[in-house]
């Protein structure tokens, strides 16, 4: 017999999913434990060994694999509480941080951008006293110009430990064409401070692009030995508990890899938990029969948008953490403080929700555990939308009268309105903030919401799904069975991923349209293949048969006078010369659908920057094929009063086993799982696929 487990650790709740041996999955959720966050995975697990009868000892003997996700890194950067970190830069480059982008509005959002008062750099995650300037210099075609000045780089590792640095990260100009320099010095610190962790640039980010990589470096340099001692500790305390094999940890770029190297790129593990949501939806999609989807992840403390397109999850080059650029592949997120714990308030005569959270602790009112400001959650026990004897399958019990108070205190008499009016306000303020994300993540890119669907999961999404989405306008919401802990269910169906990229420049020169006569097919077919070949030692390492590894590859691409690049998914290898003329018509349409019709400039010529591949080896998880659910007629169990458009109307209510494969029903009707509650609007239909997946539809 064999299980297979994965957890996924929230701001509020910590999920976890376990596949059985037959292929049925179970859920469960318990308050995460923020100072000792393996507290709460095992909890969960224990709550499972429970369920099977037996000591949890002998259900972790019984997991073949074991997959997590972990906001650890996330939570460093966004507290900045990392390790005292040191750089080396080359001479004459020691304030690339602080002279940054040359503006202030990097990594803000546009509404913040434009209070030009309140304007300042980003911050760097390395104090100025701690940058080194070492003599070397390697020119743009890799030709050493100025050797590595050993002595100098020897006193200056010296002077950094007496700093008491924790570790050091190194970015030298054009390393990533020659990287003799920094892998030298990486040796010299080892040799120097043994004890000190290390990043070089040209191993993290081979790529052109100097404040990225340096940012980059630096960020992994601050986050490698918390990773590192939080890896360590999840792995000794899991293995201690009797998990006989190594843990494998989700990744940013959608797969999973070794929880003990994950300090090697801990920047690759910045969105771990986010993205097992969006590998989550995918499967909805597929299940629906949609190959385009908006995944929507309202938790308690945030609210987490992804896009699936043709079927796989959109890929950035770049993120923003702490308005700092993190350079590595990632799936796309797009955040916003907006979740169950998130806290209304009013400011100047104007009620605010969020992005401030009462997170697990002391949580919102109505837990009872000393929270006394109003949150999302306390408005949706006021208005009747959330079972106070029901929340996680009634294993805790809300108190309706405390949400009220907050909410009549702290939001209705400031307001001059009713308790039920002011969470309904709470509601619909929350709602419009995520719709607009969803907006933002979808026009921006160039695409329609309404040509997607919208997969609806976390513990609050269902809640308030059939809001935000019909205010999309999207012809289906789906609410899985699994959506309070979809994250973890992605993270237990995710395969072993390894990136790979590389910069190299390819040019098709300004006045002609004879792209494959400039940019040659078997140039980029060289490149591939280096990355691809990469890849495979890679995963070969982790003994992966070779033969089952899918490939993913991009190009950046850019018109030659600009600075910033769109990645472009390259769908044929190996390329032909008429599959580059292919590529870069591709490129030309998605760049206008982006940005406009007529906004590209063909004359300008065409520029190739870098190279990426993203590997995939599946897991054999040969027991997780469950057969689909079978239908049976439901009948509602109930009528609850809910508040809705200014009045009290009544809602039928049904309990999780009563929804079966085939049935439908109207709203204004409430469906109580035992870690979710789902909300159907009124002139809205819920139908009941086969996978017990909830699809709404508005009603004309």
């Amino acid at each position: 017999m064999a299980y297979f487990a994965s957890s996924d650790i929230g701001g509020t709740f910590t999920d976890t999913a376990v596949m059985d041996p037959k292929g049925n999955l179970h859920r469960y959720k318990v308050s995460t434990v923020p100072d000792d966050p393996v507290k709460g995975i095992l909890a969960t697990l224990t709550l499972a060994a429970a369920d099977n009868g037996i000591e949890l000892r002998d259900f972790l003997s019984q997991i073949s694999i074991f997959s997590h996700g972990t906001t650890i890194a996330t939570n460093a950067a966004l507290t900045r509480k990392g390790a005292k970190t040191g750089l080396i830069q080359t001479a004459g480059f020691g304030d690339t941080l602080f002279i940054n982008r040359g503006y202030k509005a990097t990594g803000l959002d546009e509404a913040t951008s434009k209070n030009f008062r309140l304007l300042t750099k980003p911050v760097p995650f390395v104090e100025r006293t701690l940058i080194r300037e070492v003599n070397e210099r390697i020119d743009y075609m890799g030709r050493v110009l100025a050797p590595l000045d050993e002595v100098q780089a020897r006193q200056m590792v010296r002077e950094l430990v007496e700093r008491k640095v924790d570790s050091i990260a190194v970015c030298l100009l054009w390393a990533f064409k020659v990287p003799d320099h920094e892998r030298r010095l990486r040796e010299i610190i080892r040799e120097e401070a043994p004890d000190v962790f290390v990043t070089i640039s040209s191993d993290l980010l081979p790529r052109l692009g100097e404040l990225a990589r340096t940012q980059t470096a630096v960020m992994n340099a601050f986050l490698g030995p918390k990773v590192k001692s939080a890896m360590h500790s999840l792995v000794e305390s899991l293995n201690a508990e009797g998990l006989p094999r190594e843990p494998l940890l989700m990744r940013s770029n959608g797969g999973l890899a070794a929880a003990r190297n994950a300090d090697k790129e801990a920047v690759g593990i910045l969105l771990s938990g986010p993205v097992g949501g969006v590998v989550g939806a995918r499967l909805v999609g597929q299940q629906i029969g949609s190959k385009n989807v908006i995944s929507t992840d309202m938790g308690g403390t945030s609210f987490d948008v992804g896009l699936i397109i043709d079927g796989r999850p959109m890929i950035q080059r770049e993120t923003f953490i702490e308005r700092q650029v993190v350079a590595v592949p990632s799936v796309a997120i797009d955040t916003i403080g907006a979740g169950g714990g998130s806290i209304a308030s009013v400011q100047n005569g104007r009620l605010r929700v969020g992005p401030e959270s009462a997170g697990a602790v002391p949580g919102p009112a109505c837990y009872g555990a000393g929270g006394t400001e109003p949150t999302v959650t306390d408005a949706d026990v006021v208005l009747g939308l959330v079972n106070p004897d029901h929340f996680l399958g009634g294993r805790i019990k809300l108190d309706a009268a405390l949400a009220r108070k907050a909410i009549e205190e702290k939001v209705a008499k400031p307001l001059g309105l009713s308790v039920e009016d002011a969470a309904e306000g709470i509601k619909r303020i929350v709602d419009s903030q995520m719709a607009d994300l969803v907006r933002q993540t979808t026009v921006y890119r160039g695409y329609d919401p309404r040509d997607f669907i919208l997969v609806a999961y976390g513990g609050a999404g269902p809640v308030h799904a059939s809001s935000y989405g019909a205010d999309l306008g999207v012809d289906k919401i789906v609410v899985p069975r699994t959506a309070s802990i979809l994250s973890a269910h992605g993270i237990l169906l995710s395969d072993l991923v390894v990136a790979r990229e590389t910069s190299e420049t390819m040019i098709c020169p300004a006045g002609t349209d004879s792209f494959s006569d400039h940019i040659h097919a078997e140039d980029v077919n060289r490149v591939f293949a280096g990355l691809q070949e990469s890849a495979h030692k890679s995963l070969s390492a982790q003994g992966v048969d070779i033969a089952s590894v899918e490939f993913e590859r991009y190009v950046d691409v850019r018109f030659r006078p600009q600075i910033f690049d769109l990645s472009i998914d390259v769908t044929k290898f190996p390329l032909q010369k008429a599959d580059v003329d292919t590529l870069i018509e591709y490129f030309i349409t998605t760049y206008e659908a982006r940005f406009g019709t007529g906004s590209a400039f063909r004359a300008a010529g065409i520029e190739i920057s870098a190279f990426r591949i993203v590997a995939r080896a599946k897991l054999d998880r040969s027991s997780t094929s469950a057969a689909a659910a079978q239908g049976v007629a439901a009948t509602d169990i109930a009528k609850r009063r809910i508040y809705s458009g200014g009045a009290w109307q009544e809602a039928a209510v049904y309990r999780e086993h009563t929804i079966k494969p085939g049935f439908g029903f109207d709203g204004p009707a409430i469906v109580e799982f035992n870690d979710t509650t789902l909300v159907v609007g009124p002139r809205q239909r819920a139908e009941v696929d086969k996978y017990l997946n909830v699809t709404i539809t508005t009603q004309a």
